[in-house]
């Protein structure tokens, strides 16, 4: 683990939240921050420059990355985009069509834009793509849109060089980036994994013949933890290992990231199989999912009961962000673990989470009663996601003593005719569609891609700072240990003032050097692509067949589905992954089941067994129903 110097020292952690196309905003955002972080670490080292006197001489060190949805994907493209060394920003949108732009904007701007032709030679936009139906010949319905654009992406971003030495490429890392930094993806794991109460009392424990049931209750949100750990293997029951020069480690945080952004429904579920995810693991995982714990022991006591996890656990995951889309807390946590354990007022490590649709805390409207069960049943829905996501942890640690926090959002300021900066609403393009909008057209994620980089550009420069009084008046003086080793240089070029409050920001933006007072304040609301793009309504009605066919396609496989076989399979090779004592427990209950079942279907033949009258209507009446199913499917298609 590496040592950490507390006065000259920051320890940084990015949340990144679920945004389904959105995403792009989010890598945005990492390419300026790499860019800026880049600038400052070789402008350390640049004796020759005229402005290095001026060049703040502390460490700002990301620790921790994490997210869901398109934020975790994202995480893996930005981890691996800093452990491949070669900072190359994407500046200019008139240069961004270029083949050898970095992977963040190949990955969520081009999205495979630049890569397949149709057969008149041009080039297949993504949302011409999205409605294919080779996904579907297998005669399984995996998603709404095909998702296979997704699998190409991670191939072409996880297109590394195999076999390098992992231990020799840390070494090499800049100071911004820890040699033990530790990423975090969330996942929902549709089959939970029981943790139980025992409700025996001291007297039940004697003498009894049957045993009193515990209560269970089924965990789904698990998030898998990977450390680069110096470039050496950490301890797999902890521990999953960031190495995307290893195939079998590349293959695991290949589905990671495909995993935290299977949009229900959207997008392709994925499944983690137990030679993905060890049982020790798992448990790690569940025991720092319980306690909100994410160093080494999470449960140093041993307190959680994980005596019901089946010995060889498998589970379709679906995106993380449907429990937890925002993992912030988690990435404190790790912060907390690793930074300095000093309390003299000063936070020593902070989070920034980019969220492209923040949630905004607000009053209700007025209640208004439902008026029957439909109404009820319309609401549970959002009541059981709104509450799985409830922060009760998150809103009782708000001490910024300890930490700094803040968050990165669309925003494009104006300045009014009062010459007042204010914050434009409306500022992003993939808002549309349900955030799905990105998919529409490459205009809309370039767009957002260069609003993220505007946004942490003013971000860095005046949000994310510590305030500055330098009185000899000791009541007075407010200077962050990262700030007493400033000159008076550095300090009179990057001081700001607010209020009557001066501030130092924690990362310099050396853009500054540049820059007067006049020049930077027009760039705060200077914004790469002015405009919101607008879509070309015929590109959508020009898809129109290939849309429909698809729906059609999906109609007739669900039409014509039987997992029978399947399912049978799977239940015997569940049985034989189980304990004998499991295995003894299931045949019991299924034994009981079946003796209640054999009443109720005794009661229901005699009171609906079928006459021969009714036997002859079904028999005839079939073709006219699948006539009006097939019918039915182009009109709901086109609907």
């Amino acid at each position: 683990m590496e040592t950490q110097d507390e006065d000259d020292s920051f320890s940084l952690g990015i949340t990144m939240a679920g945004a389904v196309s959105a995403g792009c905003y989010t890598a945005g955002v990492m390419d300026y921050l790499f860019e800026i972080l880049d600038m400052w670490e070789k402008a350390k080292k640049n004796t020759e420059d005229p402005n290095f006197k001026k060049v703040p001489r502390h460490c700002v060190r990301i620790d921790a990355m994490g997210g869901a949805s398109a934020g975790g994907m994202t995480t893996t493209m930005s981890a691996i985009y800093a452990l491949n060394g070669v900072i190359k920003p994407v500046i200019n949108p008139e240069d961004s069509s270029k083949d050898d732009v970095n992977i963040l904007y190949k990955s969520w701007v081009l999205m495979g834009d630049d890569v397949d032709k149709n057969e008149d030679g041009n080039k297949r936009p993504l949302f011409e793509k999205i409605w294919d139906n080779d996904d579907l010949e297998n005669g399984v319905f995996g998603s709404l849109l095909n998702s296979n654009f997704i699998d190409s992406i991670a191939e072409k971003a996880f297109e590394v060089d195999k076999g390098i030495n992992l231990v020799d490429k840390v070494k090499n890392l800049p100071s911004y980036i820890s040699k033990d930094i530790q990423l975090l993806y969330s996942h929902c794991f549709l089959r939970g994994i029981p943790l139980a109460v025992n409700f025996e009392t001291q007297i039940s424990k004697k003498g009894r013949r049957s045993i009193i049931p515990n209560h269970s209750t089924f965990e789904h949100y698990i998030v898998t933890h990977y450390n680069l750990n110096q470039g050496i293997k950490p301890d797999p029951s902890k521990y999953l290992w960031f190495n995307p020069y290893d195939e079998k480690y590349s293959d695991l945080l290949k589905l990671s990231t495909i995993a935290t952004g299977a949009f229900p429904i959207g997008l392709a579920y994925r499944e983690f199989k137990s030679e993905h995810l060890t049982g020790d693991y798992i448990k790690t995982a569940i025991k720092r999912g319980v306690t909100g714990d994410y160093g080494d022991n999470p449960d140093p006591h041993n307190k959680i009961n994980l005596d019901f996890l089946p010995e060889n656990y498998s589970s379709v995951v679906i995106d993380g962000g449907a429990i937890n889309n925002e993992p912030y807390r988690e990435i404190l946590s790790i912060l907390e673990h690793k930074s300095s354990k000093i309390n003299d007022g000063y936070p020593r490590y902070g989070v920034i989470m980019i969220d492209p649709f923040p949630d905004r805390a607000q009053l209700q409207e007025a209640y208004a009663r439902p008026n029957d069960a439909v109404d009820v049943a319309q609401k549970i829905i959002g009541t059981l996601m709104d509450q799985s996501r409830i922060k009760r942890r998150e809103m009782l640690e708000t001490d910024s003593s300890q930490h700094f926090k803040s968050i990165i959002f669309p925003r494009k300021w104006r300045t009014d005719f009062g010459g007042n900066i204010n914050g434009a609403p409306r500022t992003i393009a993939c808002d549309s569609a349900m955030a799905f909008g990105g998919f529409l057209d490459i205009s809309f994620r370039q767009h957002d891609f260069f609003l993220g980089r505007n946004n942490v550009r003013n971000f860095v420069r005046y949000f994310f700072s510590f305030p500055y009084n330098n009185s000899n008046d000791p009541e007075k003086y407010d200077v962050h240990p990262i700030h007493r080793k400033w000159t008076q240089d550095m300090v009179d070029t990057f001081i700001f003032e607010k209020d009557g409050q001066f501030y130092l920001p924690i990362i310099p933006d050396l853009y500054l050097f540049d820059q007067d007072k006049d020049q930077r304040k027009e760039q705060r609301t200077h914004y790469d692509i002015k405009d919101l793009p607008k879509y070309n309504p015929e590109e959508i009605f020009g898809l129109e067949k290939k849309i429909t066919r698809r729906l059609v396609k999906i109609l007739n496989v669900i039409q014509n589905r039987d997992f029978t076989e399947e399912i049978e399979k799977a239940k015997r090779t569940e049985l034989e992954n189980l304990s004998e004592k499991q295995r003894e427990k299931i045949r019991n209950i299924a034994r009981i089941a079946a003796e209640k079942n054999m009443i109720a279907e005794k009661w229901i033949k005699k009171k609906y067994n079928k006459n021969l009258l009714s036997k002859f209507w079904s028999f005839t009446s079939k073709p006219f129903v699948n006539t009006g199913f097939y019918f039915g499917k182009n009109y709901a298609a086109k609907k």
